[in-house]
């Protein structure tokens, strides 16, 4: 059976122009070039608020908070992921000739799809930004909308999408359950995948990435939580 299910054929046929080139941009939402900096703002932002409320004591608290080390663990975990899926499954995308934009070789899971499940599920989750059923609402409305558009630029089947929204989904609630929300274990899962991704895709550009960040998030997150650099950003801020 196909695992278009007729909608991406559909949806290439009818959609105007236009219409293609509004989800080409909505498509970023699940893409890493949004992520990546959202999630360096969220870090940053937590930093400023803990260096605000430090009132000297430079040293004794953590300058990024637990839960947000944790959500920038889980993601990179699941980036990480998603490549080590693409690697493992293989599967082709929808033919050429549907393709509104030039995507990557694989076609399942969705990559978009599952990045802006469990970036804007994490958000969800685990932030106290506004009240929760609006990030939920958001939330919602991000994946959808990205999950759309990866059918409405012809580079998924209809199966790809669902299936990533069930592994992302799968993945938040598993990290959580392992982990029990504390960034170390976590951070130490999203390099485990990543390197697991390095190896099933055979040194694959993108697993490579994905291992180099992860870790490189994990390392600095660390160093910068040590005694001696914690005083010295504190005294370096209120000079």
């Amino acid at each position: 059976m196909s695992r278009g299910l007729g909608v991406t054929v559909a949806l290439r046929e009818f959609l105007p122009e236009w219409a293609t080139i509004l989800f080409a941009a909505v498509s970023v939402l699940g893409d890493l070039t949004v992520i990546v900096p959202v999630l360096g703002v969220l870090y940053l932002v937590d930093v400023a608020e803990s260096l605000r409320q430090s009132d000297g004591r430079a040293g004794e608290e953590a300058l990024c908070s637990d839960r947000t080390a944790f959500i920038v663990a889980t993601v990179f975990g699941g980036l990480a992921l998603i490549v080590l899926l693409k690697a493992t499954f293989a599967l082709p995308r929808p033919p050429a000739e549907l393709h509104a934009i030039t995507p990557s070789e694989h076609g399942f899971p969705s990559g978009h799809t599952m990045a802006a499940t469990v970036f804007w599920g994490a958000l969800a989750l685990w932030t106290t930004l506004g009240r929760r059923h609006l990030r939920f609402g958001v939330a919602a409305s991000a994946i959808l909308l990205v999950g759309a558009s990866r059918l409405a630029l012809g580079v998924h089947y209809l199966v790809d999408v669902i299936a990533s929204v069930g592994f992302g989904v799968g993945y938040l609630v598993g990290i959580a359950y392992v982990t029990q929300l504390r960034p170390r274990r976590a951070f130490a899962v999203a390099i485990g995948v990543a390197l697991f991704a390095t190896a099933a895709s055979g040194g694959e550009t993108r697993a490579l990435l994905a291992t180099a960040g992860t870790i490189g998030a994990a390392g600095g997150w660390q160093l910068v939580e040590r005694p001696a650099v914690k005083r010295r950003i504190v005294g370096a801020i209120g000079r």
